[in-house]
């Protein structure tokens, strides 16, 4: 979707209703969380000199989503988790245009918040 760049992080979705997962892992000696980066919706840890973000999407009735810091609902599309590369699954290219397309609004709705 984008040409090869240098990246100074790593950005995944993590599907769940919560991050007590996440937490326990975060927590362990051998993991370097980076607490600036801890909120509702996010975690972050660095791995060989890379960060790691992980973006909590739940799931309610109305489909999957992440609540940044209850001021704003980002929705995502409903194949968000369908796609897969090499056994790995990735956000399909629909889940990042429509992130992409919606941060300024998403911004706007923090900033009001």
């Amino acid at each position: 979707m984008s040409a090869p760049r240098a990246h100074r992080d790593v950005d995944l979705l993590y599907p769940g209703a919560d991050f007590a997962v996440v937490d326990e892992f975060l927590g362990r000696d051998d993991v370097q969380e980076i607490a600036a980066k801890r909120f509702p919706h996010k975690r972050a840890f660095e791995v060989d000199g890379v960060m790691v973000e992980l973006f909590l999407v739940q799931t309610d009735e109305a489909g999957s989503f992440t609540d940044f810091w209850g001021a704003a609902r980002h929705d995502w599309p409903a194949d968000v988790f369908e796609v897969e590369v090499d056994g790995l699954r990735v956000a399909s290219a629909m889940a990042v245009n429509g992130y992409r397309a919606g941060w300024d609004e998403l911004q706007a709705k923090l900033q009001r918040g």
